[in-house]
């Protein structure tokens, strides 16, 4: 209605200036068209930002590969303070005598000698052949260093403990002895025998 009561004479206009006016029309009809239907230039586009979040892929593979040689490191380690714990016991056979509730190389009990093996080995077991089942792993077939306890068949509670150093023998501070022995597994065949790891050697 305007543009026409305009091209009428009222307020005359040059035929350059009613041009400009339809371009200025035209542009702003295609910018309030872009603006309603939502539409970006190529190049908006290429340069737009995504809001979400890009993940990094780890590959799987190196992830295990780096558990299992912290593993194997672990274990060759453990293996290694087991070995020289098992020798400071051996230079205490027939030396330290069996003394009850004692726990150091001057005197000690079969659990207080256990005790004493692992703190060497930084670890705290408990004074007692009972508590000491109840730490770590039950296995069947025992390793160098693993704690046995021995109990009366029909019992749940242990009388003793030791510790096993292969080919069927273990060390112990043993009462009837009165000092630190090895001995075979076969002198309590007639007992209820359980073996315990406190630590995963190879």
């Amino acid at each position: 209605m305007i543009y026409d009561t305009l091209k009428q004479g009222v307020f005359p206009l040059k035929e350059e200036n009613m041009n400009n006016l339809k371009i200025k029309r035209l542009l702003a009809t295609g910018i309030l068209s872009l603006t309603l239907t939502g539409c970006v230039t190529p190049q908006s586009q290429a340069i737009e930002i995504p809001n979400e979040k890009v993940g990094v892929k780890v590959s799987t593979k190196k992830v295990d590969m780096t558990t299992t040689l912290i593993h194997t490191a672990t274990i060759n380690n453990n293996t290694q303070i087991m070995h020289e714990t098992i020798m400071k016991i051996f230079h205490r056979v027939n030396k330290t005598p069996y003394v009850f509730a004692g726990s150091s190389p001057y005197g000690w009990d079969c659990s207080g000698m256990v005790r004493w093996m692992y703190k060497e080995f930084g670890k705290t077991l408990p004074h007692s052949a009972t508590a000491q089942a109840r730490v770590g792993k039950r296995v069947s077939t025992p390793k160098l260093g693993d704690v046995v306890v021995f109990g009366y068949k029909g019992y749940k509670s242990f009388y003793h403990s030791a510790i096993y150093i292969g080919k069927g023998k273990v060390v112990n501070a043993n009462s009837g002895a009165g000092t630190t022995i090895i001995e075979p597994l076969s002198n309590y065949k007639n007992n209820r025998i359980v073996f315990i790891r406190i630590v995963p050697t190879a």
